[in-house]
């Protein structure tokens, strides 16, 4: 079987106290899009010669109208950065607004 880097191999619920926060460029007027964990997946990291694959686990979330993993969000969104997981209770005091909810 041929296994792409960034497939999703498997995935587990994740509580509702994480969340992914990046920026996109293009987005002005907005300092960070912030956006809740629905869970933690199995993405493959790289595919060795030998036909063998590594794995990483990375956060799975929604962003406008799909499930995205911070490595599709990288290959897939030009201007991006300051991509980061954070738990809730990291986040400031001040309500930050959730573009594409």
């Amino acid at each position: 079987m041929n296994i792409a880097r960034s497939n999703v191999i498997n995935m587990i619920p994740a509580t509702p106290d994480w969340v992914v926060a990046f920026n996109i460029s293009e987005h002005e007027g907005h300092d960070e899009i912030v956006c809740p964990v629905i869970g933690w997946a199995t993405t493959v990291e790289a595919n060795l010669p030998n036909g063998l694959v590594t794995t990483c686990v990375e956060p799975a979330f929604v962003w406008g109208d799909m499930v995205w993993t911070p490595g599709e969000l990288r290959e897939h969104t030009p201007g991006l950065s300051g991509l980061e997981t954070r738990r809730t209770w990291d986040m400031p005091l001040t309500p930050t607004p959730v573009i594409g909810a």
